[in-house]
């Protein structure tokens, strides 16, 4: 009975040996899943890597799945926007990439003159040769030859004569008192007190007499004329006005000046 025993166990373990070594034809295994063995490609490629290979290290971003690229994204993104980092964005990449061009304003009305008979001729030979594209238009101006500083009329002769012992207890001894024959009637017995050859001369004298007491001083002009001309110019862009300040610098007693549309 023992050695019957002892044959069957010997028998069993060399059955079993045999089919681990694959003499007894496939595996279990092998019989069930022949297809999946079949769709193998080149198994012999495969390479068993020690626990210490740098080839187990984490995959490099672009491999990884996407949400672990975004993730890592996110987290560089997070990085840059730390306080005192400085931002690496070029400034022109911020701002939209439709964004027009400032409009260039113009200029609503420029004007040069005054021009007497002779100087129109010449100037007008200087500017047809410019071709500007915005055309001008003449206006005549009536120029003063003089201004008149004075002190206009009160109470005929009486207040003359009042008028004049204020100015020279006020220190103010040039002045001349006109006439009852003056032929402008507004300026009977009114005072003079000087003639000047500009506007701003007459005013920068009125700013003198101020101080002084005297505040009823008036600016008038006289022996007015009007054979002058001025050029003035609508919606001039800096180009027109770039050529038009050259060519005034060509009549340098000819003054340039804003004025109304």
């Amino acid at each position: 009975m023992l050695k019957l025993l002892f044959w069957l166990l010997l028998i069993g373990n060399a059955a079993l040996f045999a089919m681990q070594r694959g003499y007894l034809g496939a595996t279990a295994s092998e019989r069930h899943e022949p297809k999946r063995l079949a769709q193998q490609l080149h198994p012999e490629t495969l390479t068993i890597l020690p626990a210490n290979s740098e080839k187990l290290v984490s995959p490099a971003k672009s491999d990884a799945p996407a949400g672990t690229v975004a993730a890592a994204a996110a987290e560089d993104a997070a990085k840059d926007a730390k306080p005192g980092k400085p931002d690496a964005t070029p400034p022109e990449a911020k701002a939209p990439a439709d964004a027009a061009a400032p409009a260039v304003p113009l200029i609503a009305c420029t004007e040069i003159g005054n021009f007497n008979a002779v100087e129109v001729r010449k100037f007008d030979v200087q500017l047809s040769s410019l071709n500007l594209p915005v055309k001008p238009t003449t206006r005549s101006v009536q120029e003063a030859a003089s201004h008149m500083v004075y002190i206009p009329t009160q109470d005929g002769k009486e207040g003359a004569d009042r008028k004049t012992a204020e100015l020279r207890r006020l220190g103010i001894q040039d002045f001349y008192v006109m006439p009852e024959s003056q032929p402008n009637p507004a300026l009977r017995w009114a005072i003079s007190l000087g003639v000047f050859k500009t506007e701003e001369a007459a005013k920068a004298y009125i700013g003198r007499l101020i101080p002084q007491g005297v505040r009823s001083a008036r600016i008038m002009a006289r022996n007015v004329t009007s054979n002058k001309q001025a050029y003035q110019w609508r919606n001039v862009d800096a180009a027109t006005k770039t050529a038009l300040d050259g060519l005034k610098a060509k009549f340098p007693n000819q003054e340039m000046r804003s004025c109304t549309g």
